[in-house]
């Protein structure tokens, strides 16, 4: 599988535009993909930037409803609109619910647009769904490990109150190549131990990579894992004989952590990042 960096926190280029958020373009068991669209059209540009052509996308998947995942939705509908009308965007059933980030008294709308959950082409996902050529997408509902701590100042609507985010709307892609079982996340807010489990029963099998944001930061708030529990994750994470390429919401600070024990095993992937997983 190749990954193309389309839009992440940061990168050495000063051709690129590097904006919170995530964007990845896939090339996996004959299919092209985008994966996340990261918060406006932004994504786009970087891609003509790169000789990446957004168009020939068979398909987009967004991650889960926050708008640093989902808000260059309406640049890529419009730019696709007429030429390839083919190309769905998969999204879980409840991506478009409401999200914010803060209290339930002092908070900031991070929700996706909503005027655009009846477009023609969203696909309303939930539980496991098969899209073909050994790609599948699946939503984390046991957890067994911890979830991030910076998902504690993350809400969702509910009959009319905000109440703690329980990511029911995270949706990860599981990539089957072969022998090799790829796992592919945004921003891991089910916890990536816990999506590597299920991934794995999916797969049958361990994982020979992952791809994706672990959420040890959470630039927005300031917020850091503590160093103990980013450390607890390495261990864990080199028990287990996947290689990872990580971005976006897992931080330089805590990738410097995650490197101490994993070594080469781990990469961080920026805006510009091109990688054969």
């Amino acid at each position: 599988m190749n990954v193309t960096v389309l839009l992440e926190n940061s990168t050495p280029s000063s051709r690129l535009v590097a904006k919170h958020g995530l964007s990845l373009f896939l090339e996996a068991a004959g299919t092209r993909l985008l994966f996340d669209l990261g918060p406006d059209a932004n994504f786009i540009a970087n891609a003509r930037a790169l000789g990446v052509n957004v168009v020939s996308a068979d398909a987009a998947i967004i991650s889960h409803g926050h708008d640093d995942h989902g808000g260059g939705l309406r640049a890529y509908l419009d730019m696709t609109r007429g030429v390839r009308d083919e190309a769905s965007v998969y999204v879980h059933a409840h991506a478009f619910d409401r999200h914010v980030s803060g209290t339930a008294e002092q908070h900031r709308d991070i929700s996706l647009d909503q005027t655009l959950a009846d477009e023609e082409r969203i696909v309303n996902v939930e539980g496991t769904w098969a899209l073909g050529r050994g790609l599948l997408l699946f939503s984390t509902m046991e957890r067994s490990h911890p979830q991030p701590e910076g998902n504690g100042r993350l809400l969702e609507e509910r009959d009319g109150e905000f109440v703690p985010d329980a990511f029911a709307h995270e949706q990860s892609l599981l990539v089957t190549e072969g022998d090799r079982h790829i796992l592919v996340s945004g921003c891991s807010h089910a916890g990536i131990l816990n999506i590597m489990d299920t991934a794995e029963q999916l797969a049958g099998a361990p994982l020979d990579a992952v791809v994706g944001g672990f959420h040890t930061t959470s630039p927005s708030a300031g917020d850091v894992e503590s160093e103990q529990a980013v450390r607890d994750l390495a261990c864990e994470l080199v028990a287990r004989r996947a290689r990872y390429y990580t971005c976006h919401c897992t931080g330089l600070e805590t990738f410097s952590l995650l490197r101490d024990e994993l070594g080469d095993r781990i990469q961080y992937l920026h805006t510009g990042s091109v990688v054969a997983v």
